[in-house]
């Protein structure tokens, strides 16, 4: 058992924001010192996690370097991809160390101290699952630049955000749709700020940048990573409007406690066809590797978001504490806070 003020928690980060914004979150909101361990992949990566087994093999040698140390007391980590690495660091401290992973690692929770799935994962029931009805996010507000600040306060108000998401397996977003949702809040007045994800296809943001072109209601247009700084947008904005493919996002608009509008996308060509014939065979079950259907549901049953006709404000608890809280108490007694801070390993 790590002492109160000298436990080691390592914050496994990937290359998507999304993933690493949870893992920040829980980080933080555990109170304790922390350190970023920046994780890449070699092609390896692409084998499921069920069959490399606990393995480094997987991440590339520069990345490697910076977890070949004694294993921490703690690992949070995301993605299958960090899977078979946490199994060998677990493998290593002789089963000391404690193991949390948030989403869906593709393998049995047995291999985690405790797993923390949103509604769309089909992670199975079991004693270590604490399921949240969206994913988690920052706990402490990241600093935003004066002159982001400047900029978006001459956006006249109300300030609406629409944050835009991309296609996946089983959806797809129609840009006539996307294009209607822009041409709505055009007709709302004050000004737009729009956003595009690294997943947004080409042909929809340039339909996105050409219809707000076409108006005279001020606009900022995003299509990449600022500037100014996504935070900052956030912070800027009146309402906030998301694709409904987007779990991430839409955990950003919602705990923000303004109100929130889902826009609606539709089935893939695939997704008719598998949820057609999953829906026949297997109903009320999730799909793999997840289904969006499950977490618009459990938005609505809690009341987290609204449409882009009536979007809605909430007031959700703070998951990123809930979830810190059952993490310190896998040690007993229960890990306390200290003082928060982090070490960025490159």
């Amino acid at each position: 058992m790590p002492q109160q003020s000298k436990a080691r928690v390592w914050a496994l980060l990937g290359p998507h924001r999304g993933d690493n914004n949870q893992v920040l979150a829980l980080a933080e909101a555990l109170g304790l010192s922390f350190e970023e361990k920046h994780l890449s992949y070699n092609t390896l990566r692409r084998v499921p996690p069920t069959l490399l087994g606990a393995t480094f093999a997987s991440v590339t040698t520069e990345a490697r370097a910076h977890i070949e140390d004694e294993p921490p007391d703690l690992t949070i980590s995301t993605g299958l991809r960090s899977v078979p690495a946490v199994r060998e660091l677990k493998r290593r401290s002789g089963g000391r160390m404690r193991a949390v992973h948030l989403g869906y690692p593709r393998i049995s929770p047995r291999h985690f101290d405790l797993v923390v799935p949103t509604p769309e994962y089909p992670v199975p029931d079991a004693p270590n699952v604490m399921r949240i009805p969206f994913a988690l996010t920052p706990h402490r507000a990241r600093e935003v630049e004066q002159s982001d600040r400047d900029l978006l306060n001459a956006y006249p108000q109300p300030r609406r955000l629409f944050l835009i998401g991309g296609p996946t397996l089983y959806w797809e977003l129609p840009g006539e749709r996307i294009i209607a949702a822009v041409r709505h809040l055009q007709k709302e007045g004050g000004s737009i700020l729009a956003i595009g994800s690294p997943r947004t296809p080409v042909e929809v943001l340039e339909s996105v940048r050409r219809t707000l072109e076409g108006s005279s209601v001020p606009f900022l247009f995003e299509p990449g990573d600022g500037p100014p700084a996504y935070q900052a947008v956030i912070e800027a904005a009146d309402a906030i409007f998301v694709t409904a493919d987007s779990v991430a996002m839409t955990a950003d608009a919602v705990m923000t406690g303004k109100p929130v509008g889902l826009v609606p996308i539709a089935k893939s060509g695939l997704g008719r066809v598998v949820m057609g014939m999953m829906d026949r065979l297997r109903s009320g079950q999730r799909l793999r590797p997840r289904d969006l259907r499950f977490f618009w549901a459990a938005l609505r049953q809690e009341g987290f978001g609204g449409t882009l006709e009536e979007p809605k404000a909430s007031s959700p608890p703070d998951y990123a504490e809930l979830v810190a809280d059952r993490v310190r108490r896998l040690w007993e007694p229960p890990l306390r806070p200290a003082t928060n801070g982090r070490d960025k390993d490159r």
